[in-house]
């Protein structure tokens, strides 16, 4: 892969990259506050994430 290719890559990914930061901070805030609520927002963070990442089908009907 060249530079350029690369470039295009990094720049496709930029999104789900701060999503995922997004949800980062998210989860350390919850466990500064409790650690269970850290526990808790964490799952949830996760299973976003999974969503996110999941294969989606196509519904043309």
């Amino acid at each position: 892969m060249k530079f350029k290719d690369n470039l295009k890559l990094a720049w496709a990914l930029i999104p789900f990259i701060l999503v995922v930061l997004g949800l980062l901070s998210i989860v350390v805030a919850a466990f500064l506050v409790a650690i269970a609520l850290g526990w808790l927002i964490l799952g949830l963070a996760l299973i976003v994430v999974g969503y996110i990442l999941s294969p989606k089908q196509d519904k043309t009907a």
